[in-house]
């Protein structure tokens, strides 16, 4: 058996899921973005590893905003923590 890439493996935490009352409304491929996001991925990287233009991703994280009432990367990332979207990494200590 051979292993799995590493983008297998990062795409791999973010598979679709039955939608809950507590997602924000998200799309599966809206927690994706922002999982990749919050993983420190550019929005081209994010692009070329979903096969998705940058403006493409860009879209979704408008999506994200507006469902999440968040403005930016950064308060997104730590809203979807705070529901239990995203997993919290560990500290840089």
């Amino acid at each position: 058996m051979s292993a799995r890439p590493d983008s297998s493996a990062a795409l791999e935490r973010y598979t679709p899921r039955a939608p809950s009352e507590n997602d924000g409304g998200l799309t599966a491929r809206e927690l994706t973005v922002l999982g990749l996001i919050a993983d420190g991925l550019t929005a081209g990287a994010v692009g070329h590893r979903l096969l998705i233009s940058p403006r493409t991703v860009q879209k979704h994280l408008e999506h994200i905003y507006a469902k999440l009432r968040t403005t930016d990367k950064v308060s997104a990332v730590l809203k979807a923590q705070a529901l239990g979207l995203l997993a919290v990494q560990g500290s840089m200590r």
